[in-house]
């Protein structure tokens, strides 16, 4: 019967990435800011960690992770992204045994104070300003099937706001994982961003027209709004395997391989390897191709990082810092940090 229910989950799932690959819509999702890498150690991976996130954030990789979770932790990742925008990740993870485990993130990009502009004042001298900001709230449930399988679920609210206009949606992730048991392989699945569409709605959009104006006299100042469209959240399937191919007490070099595919782009491969001594200190690097101007010209981008784990003489307590470096291209370059406690 458990073989069964995988079996049907793994194809849904596997079903479900194709079909989305055989759109290209680029530019029309809303929300974009959910496929930001939210933490260091993914991101220097170039976000080949479908299969191997196991702490914090994989309620935003792949929610299924958490099951591999076996003390709790909490993590905040902040990252310095392109036109002085600020990613912060704030994420839980807490194992409950036999009940399976449960995750909380909270990912928020702020953009800070922008100047007011209008038709008569271009610069913005007038001294007023508005704010702009976006937002996820996503709880996670986790649980294993059977020894090997793994399947979580996480629930998310998303927001958008622009001064005083703000559009809003729920949406589900849903993922898999499956541990082999040899030598560290696994293979893990996640399809995300599952969910309503964003309307942006708010007193912004309320203006005063006049609906005949050539008719004479008539008033110039009837109230109405504009009219907003639905636009789609970024659905992204995503899968891949990871391996040791290097395992011993001292070493450990741990190879990622993810196919990524979203509703609002092309099919990216990613692939990235991680290697740690003692467990306590890490080095990263990852890489994708990413394109330009067409699908027949593109460029490999390197993202790199490193990681430090202590342990706190005298009690069950860790800490872990996390950097990474991320090649954007023509937009520069994103630096992430990251600090975790493990209790």
């Amino acid at each position: 019967m458990k073989f069964k229910i995988t079996l049907t989950v793994l194809l849904v799932i596997l079903i479900s990435g194709f079909a989305l690959a055989q759109f290209d819509n680029v530019g029309t999702s809303a929300a974009v800011f959910l496929k930001i890498p939210v933490d260091p150690r993914g991101a220097s991976l170039a976000s080949a960690v479908v299969a191997n996130a196991n702490d914090p954030s994989a309620v935003y990789w792949n929610p299924a992770g958490l099951s591999q979770m076996k003390r709790t932790e909490v993590m905040f990742a902040n990252t310095d992204w392109i036109a002085d925008l600020n990613l912060s990740f704030l994420g839980v993870g807490v194992p409950l045994g036999n009940w399976g485990s449960i995750g909380v993130g909270i990912t928020y990009l702020s953009m800070g104070d922008m100047p007011i502009t209008t038709w008569l004042d271009t610069e913005g001298s007038s001294g007023q300003t508005f704010s702009a900001y976006d937002a996820c709230f996503a709880v996670a449930y986790a649980r294993r099937l059977t020894d090997k399988f793994s399947i979580g679920l996480s629930v998310k609210y998303v927001t958008e706001t622009i001064s005083h206009s703000t559009a809003s949606a729920f949406a589900l992730d849903i993922g898999t994982l499956y541990d082999t048991g040899f030598r560290g392989l696994k293979i893990g699945m996640s399809f995300t961003n599952f969910g309503t569409k964003m309307r942006l709605e708010g007193r912004d959009l309320i203006i005063k027209v006049d609906p005949y104006p050539t008719s004479g006299s008539n008033p110039t100042d009837v109230i109405a709004n504009l009219k907003t469209e639905d636009w789609s959240l970024p659905l992204t399937f995503q899968m891949g395997a990871t391996f040791n191919l290097i395992e011993s007490e001292t070493f450990r070099f741990t190879m990622n391989a993810d196919y990524r595919d979203e509703r609002d782009y092309r099919a990216l491969g990613l692939v990235g390897g991680e290697f740690a001594f003692k467990e306590m200190f890490f080095v990263r690097v990852g890489g994708m191709k990413r394109y330009a101007v067409d699908e027949t010209h593109g460029k490999f981008t390197l993202n790199a990082g490193a990681g430090l784990k202590l342990n706190i003489p005298g009690s069950n307590i860790a800490l872990k810092f996390d950097y990474s470096y991320s090649d954007l291209y023509r937009l520069k370059q994103a630096h992430r940090i990251s600090l975790g406690v493990v209790l």
